[in-house]
Order: C-alpha cells, then sequence, then structure tokens
C-alpha cells in the first residue's frame, strides 16, 4: 500500500469519506478514495468509506425494504465488493440506506468527495468529526450549477486536487479554508515496460466514456482525420461501458480493462489523446504518460497540472478536433519530437507520487487535530 513518507505522526485518527453512491466498474474519482482509504489505512489510521444507495431517505415501502437489505444482497454475491480495485481489509466498506447522520460512523474526521454528499456532512454533529471537503473538479457538469457553487461556500475545509480548483476557491473567496493536494500515481505498477523507441506502429490510446464533457466523439473524429492522412493507423479505446455504436469498427476496444491490462494497453501506444472538455485532474493521461506515451489534449484545466504544451505534451483549445487530429498528426510523423515529448511527460509525472499526497493528506488531518 505505499511506504509511509511522514513519519512525524502523533495520533491514530478515524477517517470517513462519504461517496454519493456505490460502483462496481472502475472510476477515477472513486479511485482517488480507495487510494487514500488503503494508504491512510496502511499508516495505521482507521478508515471507513460510505456507499448509500440513496442521497435521501426514500418513503415507499417497497424501495425502503430494498434499501435495508441493500447490503446483504451485495456482500452475498461471493466476491469482493469492490471488484475492480484491491482494498487493504481492514478499510471498513460500508453499505448504507442513505446518508442519514445514523448509517455514519463516529470519527475524527469526515469528507464529503462530491457536491451532493457536502451539504449531508456540513449538517452532521460533531460527533462524526472535523468537516473536510475533497474536491476532485467543478461539477456542474454533474448537477445545477448553483447547487455545485453553494457546496463550495460550505464551512467544510476544502481539499483541492489541481492548481485550476484553487483558482475556483480563491473566486469564492475560500483560498484560507482550502488546502491544495494533488492526488498521485502508482508508478511501481504505471510505467514504461515497452521501450519509447521500439514502439514502431503508428498506435493512439483514449478513454471512452459516456459523458459528454469527456469529449469521445471529438476525439473519434480527430481519429478519423488522422487515419486518412494515415492509412495505418492503430486506435485502442478504453471504457467501462459497453462498446458505443459510434465507435467505428477499425478501432479496437477493450471493455472494462484490469489494471495490468490497461497498463500494457498504454504501453502499446506511441500516443494517448484525451479529447476532454473539463477534466479536475486527468487521471488516465497522466497514467499514459507514466507508461511512455506522447500526450496530445485538450488543455482542459486538469491537465495542465502535468502538461506543459510544447514540452511534455502537445495541447489544443477543448473542442479543437481539427488541431487535436494537427497535433496528433505531428507526433506520428515525427520520430524525434515524439519520443522527446513522451519523455519528457513521464519525466515530468513522476513527481506526483501517492506517497507525497498521503503525506500532505495525513499532515493536514493531524494539524487540524491539534488545534482542537
Amino acid at each position: 500500500m505505499g511506504s509511509c513518507g511522514y513519519v512525524t505522526k502523533t495520533l491514530v485518527m478515524r477517517v470517513t469519506f462519504i461517496l454519493p453512491m456505490y460502483l462496481d466498474s472502475p472510476s477515477g474519482g472513486f479511485k482517488v478514495v480507495y487510494e487514500y482509504a488503503n494508504r491512510l489505512q496502511g499508516r495505521g489510521h482507521q478508515v471507513s468509506v460510505v456507499h448509500p444507495r440513496n442521497l435521501e431517505p426514500q418513503l415507499e415501502v417497497k424501495e425502503l425494504v430494498k434499501s435495508l437489505f441493500w447490503d446483504t444482497k451485495l456482500k452475498l454475491k461471493r466476491r469482493p465488493l469492490i471488484p475492480w480495485m484491491d482494498i487493504h481489509p481492514e478499510v471498513n466498506l460500508l453499505l448504507v440506506p442513505d446518508l442519514r447522520e445514523a448509517f455514519i460512523p463516529e470519527g475524527d474526521a469526515i469528507f464529503a468527495t462530491a457536491y451532493q454528499t457536502a451539504f449531508r456532512v456540513n449538517d452532521y454533529g460533531e460527533g462524526k468529526g472535523r468537516k473536510f471537503y475533497l474536491i476532485q473538479s467543478y461539477e456542474d457538469w454533474n448537477g445545477p450549477g448553483d447547487e455545485v457553487r453553494a457546496s463550495w461556500l460550505l464551512p467544510l475545509h476544502k481539499v483541492v486536487i489541481s492548481k485550476w480548483l484553487m483558482r475556483m476557491a480563491e473566486q469564492y473567496g475560500e483560498e484560507d479554508g482550502t488546502d491544495y493536494i494533488p492526488i498521485g500515481l502508482d508508478l511501481t505498477h504505471f510505467r514504461i515496460t515497452a521501450p519509447i523507441s521500439e514502439r514502431k506502429a503508428p498506435r493512439v490510446g483514449m478513454l471512452a466514456h459516456p459523458n459528454e464533457n469527456k469529449g469521445m466523439r471529438d476525439g473519434i473524429a480527430a481519429l478519423e482525420m488522422v487515419r486518412a492522412e494515415l492509412p495505418d493507423l492503430q486506435a485502442v479505446l478504453f471504457g467501462t461501458h459497453p462498446r458505443a455504436p459510434e465507435i467505428p469498427e477499425w478501432i479496437e476496444y477493450v471493455y472494462r480493462p484490469s489494471p495490468d491490462q490497461l497498463a500494457e494497453l498504454y504501453n502499446s501506444c506511441q500516443v494517448f489523446l484525451n479529447p476532454s472538455w473539463v477534466e479536475g485532474w486527468g487521471l488516465t493521461s497522466a497514467e499514459a504518460m507514466a507508461c511512455g506515451c506522447a500526450l496530445v489534449s485538450t488543455a482542459n484545466g486538469g491537465v495542465n497540472e502535468f502538461a506543459a504544451n510544447g514540452r511534455s505534451a502537445l495541447l489544443a483549445p477543448v473542442k479543437a478536433v481539427d488541431e487535436l487530429a494537427r497535433q496528433s498528426l505531428r507526433l506520428l510523423r515525427d520520430e524525434k519530437l515524439r519520443h522527446r515529448i513522451a519523455r519528457k511527460g513521464n519525466e515530468q509525472i513522476q513527481q506526483f507520487t501517492w506517497d507525497r499526497a498521503v503525506d500532505s493528506l495525513e499532515k493536514l488531518l493531524i494539524e487540524k487535530a491539534n488545534r482542537t
């Protein structure tokens, strides 16, 4: 689960993370929460992760009964509760009917992890712990803009994962109650196994995601433009949903790749394409860079944490399909440029370790606890 880099810890914390739902397939935001849970538990803290079936109590009798027996039903499936990621055996994974306070464990610190959960956490009593809000994106793509904004103004101590989110906090006058802690990568897993110089086939990887703001249609359109210039182009998409009908037949698709399959997929590509309109951080881009891909991305906010245009990546404006295609062609045609971008990107991403992230979060928790 990673070594303990922060060695001046003075107390054991009971830490709770409140997720907005339960997912049995991979999600970048959930993965970050589980990584923090794993690594804090590995350092001796007592961590719970709460998954509600519903955000609010259900009044309909049938739904109420389903909610009450939901955890039993899932646990009887005889498989890991989180099948797509290894969870520390001592992390307390809770499946609860809804987010009423009675279902939430007592603790020293509690984290909202989505705008909907922030309002609930804000209302909990002091026994649930000091209140934090882990912000991984500006979620106006996921809910009403006024509610998202209101969640930022709640008196919760905010932890943002990227500098553009820190600038949002400053716009709202919340900078004094906000810490910037970039997330990390498992660099022992996401690493170069196929040397950059030996990747001879023109092959591009990309995430396929049904959310419009992930820009999948833009990415596919850009790949079609590249293929018109490079008929031998190979492309491989991956995702957690079955193959979408808009993915052309010539493009390979990998459904729910395992962590090992995903690292192998990245290592098979010369270029990784990220056409997202907005990213809180850009986890798949970072993973691909760690595996030696040269990155072509929109300048979507989060990717700017680790991608400098012309140095460690080639960037294009959001929704600029022609420019995404042009930058991809540049890398695929210019081996020297591609190798330089890939190596600089890989070098840049090495600073984003989970030890660094957990050190910072653990230090914040302990400092806040010692002030009470």
